[in-house]
């Protein structure tokens, strides 16, 4: 199976599609390896134009390259398609892959926006250091912890906070984008963030009334709006995105489709931004 509308070859598409199937350290409901497969099936249901953008996916370049079940895959891959210059998407699986993408990339002046219910800066969970509950702490350790910014947050247990607030990592919470103007924050967020921006959407960040099929549903967290216009704003500067925990066995389908939507706004939204460039 591939991903709806990825009908380009390697060598020609411009973003290159994988999946990561990896559910190695879930702590609470099992089965987010199931979720590439179940993101492109859901991929059909939607039409090729994107209305809103004026993007015709059939017209944009896109390649499903399959998935990848170690880290080392997962790393490899990823850096053969950003030394090609190509626009990488990967669908987890876990959080955990997350980091293992990034270290793919050249990461001068890189910064990585985190959407996320839970900070995941715990240093290993359960004797894992590379458990889902710790990829934000690993990507800092890739490209710096000032250079990394979790938001849609409420969900952080006590050490992991005083390790954060030691380190000096900046992150916003879910209620501060309900109690805050979105521009405020994005201008916010303007300021933290390098011209190059990887996006890595845990699906958890989005409330669970809206994508209830996930590994650890935390509620009261961000609309699907809020995180489809957050991506949106970066449009120009984004360099690679991944949806992550979506856990089909929990789910109806909802949340599959919601990423799987989400995955070709984002293709339509950057590949616009290429084409005004």
């Amino acid at each position: 199976m591939k991903f709806a509308d990825a009908d380009s070859d390697f060598d020609s598409a411009e973003f290159i599609i994988f999946g990561a199937p990896i559910d190695i350290s879930g702590s609470h409901r099992p089965g987010c390896g199931l979720a590439p497969d179940a993101i492109r099936k859901e991929s059909f249901n939607f039409e090729t134009y994107l209305y809103d953008l004026e993007v015709e996916l059939i017209q944009v370049s896109i390649y499903d390259k399959g998935n990848f079940d170690s880290p080392s895959e997962i790393e490899k891959v990823s850096r053969e398609i950003t030394s090609a210059g190509k626009f990488p998407l990967a669908m987890g699986g876990e959080h955990s892959i997350s980091p293992h993408i990034i270290s793919g990339f050249d990461k001068e002046d890189l910064s990585v926006l985190v959407l996320d219910a839970h900070l995941d800066f715990r240093d290993s969970y359960e004797e894992d250091k590379n458990s889902h509950a710790c990829a934000t702490r690993r990507i800092s350790e890739i490209v710096g912890v000032e250079n990394v910014v979790p938001i849609g947050i409420r969900s952080i247990c006590s050490e992991e906070l005083e390790d954060a607030r030691k380190a000096g990592l900046t992150y916003l919470t879910a209620d501060a984008f309900r109690e805050n103007e979105l521009s405020v924050l994005l201008t916010y967020l303007d300021g933290l963030l390098s011209d190059k921006i990887y996006i890595s959407l845990d699906m958890d960040a989005i409330d669970p009334s809206h994508a209830p099929g996930v590994g650890t549903p935390e509620p009261f967290g961000l609309t699907p709006l809020m995180v489809r216009d957050i991506v949106r704003h970066f449009a120009d500067r984004i360099v690679g995105f991944d949806v992550v925990e979506v856990c089909p066995p929990v789910d109806n389908g909802n949340t599959s489709a919601l990423a799987a939507k989400l995955m070709r706004d984002v293709i339509g939204v950057v590949s616009k931004a290429k084409d005004t460039d």
